[in-house]
């Protein structure tokens, strides 16, 4: 059983727009990574806007790349709950997207994404989000199995860090380097948008 905005192998892209539009932007995410929260916190508005504006059609790519390395499963649990989201609708997918990624617990060992009760709670910001439906499927783990298959197919990605941005293909630069690896903060909007065909 896959959510509702979903497409590719086994309905593992999350799209956010028109899914048959010509221009593609790829979000490639992990809940719990700070690099993620980073690039999210300062450009995932901008993105939105894109796609609300017809300029393209946004995939989310997500992994649970912190699961497997500091333990856990709020990666996983977090995903699952962002499927749920997306039955109620792509503005409550992506606004309660924007929610866990803003309180994205640090550091990474902290896993409260693990807890039902968290998710549910963040939820509560998300207008129109909250219903019967919605936490029953968050309780009941109705999409965990979806959300395993999801991140157990990033690698074949060919992705090997997150997060990362690309446009039709191209990568685009979204976080400054650090040792070498797009691991800071987020690049300016400003330097974002010039990346993008005008």
């Amino acid at each position: 059983m896959n959510p509702a905005h979903t497409n590719g192998i086994d309905g593992t892209t999350v799209y956010y727009g028109d899914p048959n539009h010509p221009h593609t932007l790829e979000f490639f995410l992990d809940l719990r990574d700070r690099s993620s929260h980073n690039v999210a916190v300062g450009l995932l508005n901008t993105m939105r806007k894109g796609a609300d504006e017809g300029r393209y059609v946004i995939e989310f790519h997500f992994a649970a790349l912190m699961d497997d390395t500091v333990g856990g499963s709020g990666s996983v649990r977090g995903l699952a709950a962002l499927g749920a989201a997306s039955d109620m609708g792509q503005r409550q997918f992506v606004e309660y997207l924007a929610v866990l990624l803003e309180a994205q617990p640090y550091p990474p060992g902290f896993d409260r994404f693990s807890e039902t009760s968290v998710l549910l709670d963040l939820a509560s910001k998300v207008d129109g989000l909250r219903s019967e439906e919605f936490d029953g499927k968050v309780t009941d783990d109705t999409y965990m199995d979806w959300a395993g298959t999801t991140v157990a197919a990033f690698p074949s990605l060919k992705v090997l860090e997150t997060p990362v941005v690309r446009f039709d293909g191209k990568d685009i630069r979204v976080a400054e380097a650090v040792e070498g690896f797009a691991r800071g903060p987020a690049v300016s909007v400003a330097e974002f948008l010039q990346q993008l065909p005008h």
